[in-house]
């Protein structure tokens, strides 16, 4: 498990915590999710979590939604904890020079600057300040989290989505529904899906 913090710079500002709550509701509902999945699991698809090529170590956290691409920057330091330095809205499939100059300079000041600030923090402050972050956020998780799940087992696999579709005898569409959390999936397909791939869906109640 990893742990997730947001950079603060020396006068006391967090820029990406302040870039998140510029965010609709639901925007930023989905990148908390992506970061959670981030934090809770050591293997993340490359979607959502990957290392930027010819750079300094730097990594970039990935979220889409409604057609907007939100990008985060950051770095691992000390092992498993992973340092947000910026954020920004990508146009392009490209990530900008500008930013990645930004998160690498970040890092370098990192090191002599403890000032740091949670993700789950943010994650309860935006639940009690704002009811559309906070409408549905677990359930969304939830839901999220095993499509993501799915999607990397079916992959493992080596099997498409018409291949699984197939076999529960459906269409490709509603496969790529439940790989991407869709909110009215009934627990009965989740099992058959993970039976089309040779698995067995565990629940676990705590």
């Amino acid at each position: 498990m990893r742990s997730i913090i947001f950079y603060t710079t020396p006068s006391g500002q967090c820029p990406v915590k302040e870039y998140l709550t510029s965010l609709p509701d639901k925007e930023r509902q989905k990148v908390a999710w992506v970061l959670t999945l981030i934090r809770d699991f050591q293997i993340v698809p490359k979607e959502y979590f990957k290392k930027l090529q010819s750079t300094e170590g730097i990594w970039e956290v990935s979220s889409s939604h409604g057609g907007n691409a939100v990008r985060l920057l950051g770095f691992m330091h000390e092992g498993n904890l992973v340092v947000l330095t910026n954020g920004f809205s990508r146009k392009s499939q490209k990530t900008p020079a500008q930013e990645i100059e930004l998160a690498e300079q970040r890092k370098k000041i990192m090191r002599n600057d403890r000032n740091i600030d949670e993700l789950q923090a943010f994650i309860d402050e935006q639940k009690a300040a704002n009811p559309g972050f906070a409408e549905g956020y677990d359930e969304g998780y939830r839901n999220f989290r095993i499509g993501v799940m799915l999607k990397q087992a079916r992959l493992n696999t080596g099997m498409s989505q018409v291949e699984v579709a197939q076999k529960l005898k459906t269409h490709k569409s509603a496969i790529s529904r439940i790989e991407n959390h869709a909110e009215d999936v009934k627990l009965s397909t989740l099992v058959n899906y993970a039976e089309a791939l040779g698995k067995k869906l565990d629940i676990l109640i705590h």
